[in-house]
Formats: structure tokens, C-alpha cells, sequence
């Protein structure tokens, strides 16, 4: 039994895997992705043709995977391959098992510092989600990390600041959460 004081759950939205629950330490050092801003992640890269997307085709990349969720769903939404990276080995453990519970395949798991080591696997995704567990300043991400990806491909970052770029796809405003899409 699962004990609700020091865990909690979130259940996937949609596809294969709709309603398998996503155990969440209540007191971690990430924030999971909340379900009204998963929900239209997915809705987005499924239904927006400015995003010139084939969700089949998706290799996705989960740059900073927490709990997974974002990568969990596209997985169930029918990417083609997920990479799952988190400096936390413990937090890619707990993917990783969910994972195998499924009898999931098609992922990678990774646990690079993003900040510190460049990681070539990058180039090989259509879509890199970008959510840090704290809320790093844009110009720290884009020194580190997207100095390194190869053009073309489409970041999702998720930020509670407003941040303005010159190659903006789309934007999502919530209460307290931006989602730019934008392409490096």
C-alpha cells in the first residue's frame, strides 16, 4: 500500500498507456508538469501545423525528466523514442522502472548535467522539452544547452518568466507557467 502522506500520484492523460499511475515524492526536489499544460503540450505537437510535426516519427527528449511525466505521455502518445535525461539517478531509476512495468522499449535514459557536460545524443531529437527543477535564468539555458544543439529542432521550454525570442513559434501563457516553442 502506498503511503499518501509521502507520495503522490499523477496518472497519464492519454494514448496506450491513459490512466497508469505516476507515483510523485510529495516532498522531491522537482515539480512535476502539471496535467492542464501536459494536456496541451500533447494537444499542440498532435494538431498544430506550424509545428510541422509527425508524432510517430518524434524522438523526444525529457532534458530534465524529474518524474518523467512529459516523456511517460509521449510514449503513450506514440513517439517514435523518448530520452529521459536526469543528473538525479534516483529519478531515472523511478522512470526506468516504470518503464520496464510497462514493458516499454523505445527510451533511452541518460544522466547528464546539461549545464556541464555537452551532450551530443541532443542532435538526434526533433523535440527537446526543457523544464529545469528550479527556475533557471533563459540566458544560462541558451550559454549551456542551446549553444550546443544543432539547428532546426523544437525546444519546448517550460518558465515561469516571459522571455522573448526571435524564432517564437507559439507561446502559452498559464497562471503562473509560459510554454515557448521555438526552433534552435
Amino acid at each position: 500500500m502506498v503511503n499518501t502522506k509521502k507520495w503522490g500520484l499523477m496518472r497519464v492523460i492519454s494514448g496506450k498507456y491513459k490512466g497508469r499511475k505516476i507515483i510523485v515524492e510529495s516532498k522531491s526536489d522537482y515539480r512535476p508538469t502539471l496535467t492542464r499544460i501536459r494536456e496541451d503540450i500533447f494537444n499542440l505537437l498532435l494538431h498544430n501545423n506550424d509545428l510541422n510535426l509527425d508524432i510517430n516519427e518524434v524522438i523526444l527528449c525529457d532534458l530534465f525528466a524529474g518524474t518523467g511525466s512529459i516523456g511517460i505521455e509521449a510514449l503513450s502518445r506514440g513517439v517514435k523514442k523518448v530520452i529521459f535525461n536526469d543528473i538525479e539517478k534516483n529519478h531515472t531509476n523511478k522512470i526506468e522502472k516504470f518503464l520496464k512495468e510497462i514493458n516499454e522499449i523505445n527510451y533511452e535514459i541518460t544522466n547528464f548535467d546539461p549545464y556541464k557536460q555537452k551532450i551530443d545524443i541532443l542532435n538526434n531529437c526533433h523535440v527537446i522539452y526543457i523544464d529545469p527543477p528550479y527556475d533557471h535564468a533563459f540566458e544560462l539555458i541558451q550559454k549551456k544547452i542551446l549553444i550546443n544543439i544543432q539547428s532546426n529542432i523544437l525546444v519546448i521550454l517550460e518558465s515561469s518568466n516571459l522571455i522573448n525570442l526571435d524564432n517564437l513559434i507559439l507561446k502559452k501563457q498559464y497562471k503562473n507557467k509560459n510554454l515557448f516553442f521555438f526552433r534552435t
